[in-house]
């Protein structure tokens, strides 16, 4: 009989996290160099990559793999830090499309608001796997 851990009750979706890291560090890249290169954008033909829509679907997506991650991961570690940082995050991007009257402070606090939902991610991420390790052994 080899000692095992505990099975888990909640499924772990680590590649949740992974893909709402990699979808907010996508996003912050592209507000930045929105708004950073909209000229260069236009001269290629790019100008699409500007569109609301675009910025919808990043910000749905986040909003999404967030909700979903967390509270999936969230019985198993029980520490809201994820979901503040989260709730940072998304009070930044959504925040700021109403109040910045500069581009720049506009592309500064999406940015920071993009970091907090990675940030959130890997938190919640790295929370689960201590769970894990520190999981009871039970004889099997």
């Amino acid at each position: 009989m080899h000692g095992s851990v505990a099975p888990d009750h909640q499924p772990s979706q680590p590649w949740l996290d992974r893909a709402g890291m990699v979808t907010s560090t996508l996003c912050a890249v592209h507000c930045a160099a929105t708004a950073l290169l909209m000229g260069a954008l236009t001269a290629i033909g790019a100008s699409r990559l500007a569109d609301p829509a675009v910025e919808a679907v990043f910000l749905s997506a986040s909003i999404g793999l967030g909700a979903i991650s967390l509270g999936q991961a969230f019985p198993r570690h029980r520490s809201s830090r994820p979901a503040l940082w989260l709730a940072i995050g998304l009070v930044l991007l959504l925040g700021v499309r109403r109040t910045a009257e500069l581009p720049v402070l506009e592309v500064l606090v999406v940015t920071a608001g993009a970091f907090c939902i990675v940030r959130a991610h890997w938190l919640n991420a790295r929370l689960v796997t201590t769970c894990r390790r520190t999981a009871p052994v039970v004889a099997g």
